[in-house]
This record gives structure tokens, sequence and C-alpha cells, in this order.
């Protein structure tokens, strides 16, 4: 199980202290049976839960969500979120979750100074999020070491400005790159209720 920083703020916006709690939304069960997994069963059942490979998680998108396109950006953004490299792994219902039926899908990329300054840029500049149903983001950090606390800190603004929606995402889930670049940015892949 990868531990997420000392002090986190869960997909319910709860605050979370201790090295072992993880960031990322998941259940309890889950957690429990991923380190089960690795301690006993080897990796073969803990993939079963979560998606490494890049053949696996394109294979598992084509399954889902047959209509995109290969070379579309949300196919790309996708096949990266759940990609290698992301410092919180993501669950795979996450991606079962999103792909839903009568779902549309759009990808918003912003940048900034901070991670806080990419979610007001993303709030204020793409007010159809608020109607958003269910949406992947993650943040790249600028060369050097992530702070944690900063990325908290860009969440709980995420909570607190799309307050009339936030919990009702189907996923709601984020997670964070290194990257060699200089600005902070945030892509957010979006789905969007089809039949509204």
């Amino acid at each position: 199980m990868r531990e997420g920083p000392q002090l986190g703020v869960d997909a319910y916006g709860v605050r979370r202290c201790g090295s072992v709690m993880p960031v990322c939304k998941q259940p309890v069960a889950t957690l429990t049976l991923q380190t089960f997994a690795k301690v006993f069963l080897g990796r073969r059942l803990e993939s079963y839960y979560f998606l490494h490979m890049p053949e696996e998680i394109t294979s598992q998108i084509k399954r889902l969500a047959p209509l995109i396109e290969e070379d579309s950006d949300v196919f790309r953004e996708l096949s990266t979120f759940f990609g290698e490299g992301a410092k919180i792994e993501m669950h795979r219902d996450d991606l079962s979750k999103f792909l839903q039926d009568n779902r549309t899908f759009e990808v918003v990329r912003v940048s900034g100074k901070s991670y806080k300054d990419c979610v007001y840029e993303l709030v204020d500049n793409y007010p159809e999020m608020m109607d958003a149903i269910g949406m992947l983001r993650y943040y790249k950090a600028p060369a050097g070491k992530i702070k944690w606390e900063e990325v908290e800190a860009a969440e709980i603004a995420m909570g607190n400005e799309l307050t009339t929606n936030a919990y009702g995402w189907a996923p709601d889930a984020w997670t964070i790159f290194e990257s060699s670049e200089t600005e902070h940015s945030l892509v957010a892949i979006v789905a969007l209720d089809s039949l509204l």
C-alpha cells in the first residue's frame, strides 16, 4: 500500500493524520485486500484491483467505452491518469464508474503558479464543471519535491468551490505526477450527463 503525506484530506473532505492513511479514496476493505494480496498472494490478485500495465489500461478503456477513439484526448488522458508514475495509485473501479453509459467526456487543462491557482482557474473559466457527474484529475508538479501540503490546500479549495455537486460525483478521484515543467498544472477529465 502506498502511503500518502503525513497530513491529508480524503475524497470526502475528512482530515486524516498519520503516515499510514492513504490520501486516495478507497474503501478500507479494498486497502486490506490490497495489502493481503501483496503479502500472501503476490501481484496476481493485486493487479485485479489496480491497473498497472499500459496495455491493461488501454484494454479496459476499450472494453468499457468502445466509442472513445484511441487517438482522442479523453483516451490519452485516462491512460495517463491510470498509468505508471502516478504518486497515488488509482483503483480500477474508478475507471468503470467514470465510463458509465449516458455520459459524455471532456478534458480541461489549466496551469498556474500554484495548485490552488489551477483549481481557481478551472472553476472560474470552466463553469460547466459545476454540472459534472464525475471527475478524474491529476496535478503535475514542477521540478523538485512534491509539496503535499499545497496539494491538500488545492483539494480543500476544490471542495469549497464545488460544494453543490462535488460529493455526488462518481467518481471523484485525483493523483499527482512529477514533471520537469516550471509551472503547476491540472488536467481534469470530466464526465457530463449526455441526457441533459
